[in-house]
């Protein structure tokens, strides 16, 4: 199949976006100007960074890489309600599917109802609102819901309590898509070399996000799109076409990044959207929406197994030793300039599976 047959548009809250990439909350989309200069890469939604009530300004530094691909951040800096309100109308012509984001975490239900209520006047096409406090986010969508036309979306901070009972609560209050999930924090790193921690903060902590946290959202996307049936923006990790697909396969229908354009420019949402396309030709899925909510009928199928064991495939593999390395049963051994797998040690825990380079070992 040729990549420029796939399909990649996703349809999200009655638009029909260019693909399932989405630039989330965060510096990028701090300002109008930062909104235009990302639409014109290959990005099928918009969020605007967190709108607050005042301008505020981050402690330097506030943005730093952790590891390769992940980072932290104590950026909590904004232009201000009334500056965004000049921005969205600014904004109101335009070729791009934008939410606007209000963060309800520093204000009352009340205000933030108040702030989407002037917000919805702007025309975005829908507004989401950010919380960590279930019981303040749950007020905040009763108390806008009414005023507004846009459909509404919340964003749901990490290991939110009582999940089930929230979401199924929100839904009631009318809202109409979940982003999931916030960075994790606090968290800390210090520099070695000075003892002082790398952000700026009044206690030097922050928040991570990046390829260390994709796990944790991979498995939230999966448990949302479990107890509610609503379109749902993974958020945390992604940065390659491998990952927008498993979003897609927990259930999700966007697929959202942060960190990845932040460490490697806009131009990565053009990379995944060519990547996405050949990984799918490859496959021979001619429309990406055929994998959503895989994952879920993966598992109802799957039946529970205690006996299977490592087998490796001599036609694939080199005899690396990685294996071996790895494996604290000491099940794989090298017998004449090859590797096998004594079963009787062998207690099938995968971790040989994962590491082989080749691809040589499986379960059996």
């Amino acid at each position: 199949m040729r990549s420029s047959k796939v399909n990649l548009t996703v349809d999200f809250l009655g638009h029909t976006l260019r693909n399932p990439l989405a630039l989330t909350e965060g510096p990028l989309t701090g300002s109008v100007a930062r909104i235009r200069r990302a639409a014109e890469h290959s990005i099928g939604l918009i969020f605007t960074k967190g709108i607050r009530p005042q301008p505020a300004v981050s402690p330097n530094p506030f943005i730093a890489k952790s590891g390769r691909n992940n980072l932290m951040n104590a950026d909590w800096s904004d232009i201000g309600f009334e500056q965004w309100l000049e921005d969205l109308d600014a904004l109101r012509e335009r070729d791009f599917v934008l939410v606007a984001s209000i963060a309800k975490n520093y204000v009352t239900p009340e205000v933030a109802a108040d702030m989407a209520e002037e917000i919805a006047k702007r025309q975005p096409d829908a507004i989401s609102l950010v919380d960590y406090d279930p019981d303040d986010l749950l007020r905040a969508v009763k108390l806008t819901r009414p005023r507004v036309k846009v459909p509404l979306m919340v964003k749901l901070c990490p290991f939110m309590p009582r999940l089930e009972e929230v979401l199924k609560a929100l839904v009631a209050a009318g809202i109409d898509g979940v982003a999931a999930m916030d960075s994790i924090g606090p968290v800390l790193a210090v520099d070695t070399q000075t003892g002082i921690p790398i952000m700026g903060s009044a206690d030097g902590s922050g928040y991570l996000s990046g390829n260390a946290i994709k796990p944790v959202m991979i498995k939230y996307v999966y448990d949302i799109t479990r107890f509610v049936d609503l379109p749902v923006v993974g958020v945390g990790g992604v940065n390659r076409a491998e990952d927008v697909v498993e979003v897609m396969m927990v259930g999700g229908t966007v697929a959202g990044m942060v960190a990845a354009p932040l460490l490697r420019g806009l131009q990565v949402f053009d990379r995944v959207e060519g990547q996405l396309r050949k990984h799918l030709a490859g496959r021979d899925v001619a429309d990406i929406n055929e994998l959503r909510g895989l994952t879920h009928c993966r598992v109802a199928e799957a039946q529970l197994t205690h006996e299977a064991r490592a087998v490796i495939d001599p036609q694939k593999c080199t005899n690396c030793g990685l294996c071996r390395r790895v494996c604290f049963q000491q099940a794989p051994i090298e017998e004449n300039d090859t590797t096998r797998i004594r079963v009787e040690l062998c207690v099938g825990c995968g971790l040989c599976v994962s590491v082989c380079p080749q691809k040589a070992i499986a379960l059996g």
